[in-house]
């Protein structure tokens, strides 16, 4: 009987896969491009009316459905 804790087989590591240098810089590019343009864009873009009343009546249905779940729940209990 063996005393031995570690359970990975031996010869079993994982294999360390390189990054080439074409993807490092094209992380390297794409994550200053994200960063460049959340700190130029400062001005939300503006929403008619129409699409604000839409989306307020879809939050209130869903925070609407959440309680009546919420109460079913503590009811099932």
């Amino acid at each position: 009987m063996s005393n031995d804790t570690d359970v990975r087989p031996p010869g079993t590591r994982a294999v360390r896969r390189r990054v080439t240098l074409a993807d490092r810089i094209a992380l390297r590019i794409g994550m200053s491009l994200i960063i460049w343009s959340r700190r130029t864009h400062h001005v939300r873009p503006s929403v008619d009316l129409a699409t604000r009343q839409r989306l307020e009546r879809e939050r209130y249905e869903r925070e609407l459905d959440w309680l009546t779940r919420g109460a079913a729940m503590r009811l099932w209990r």
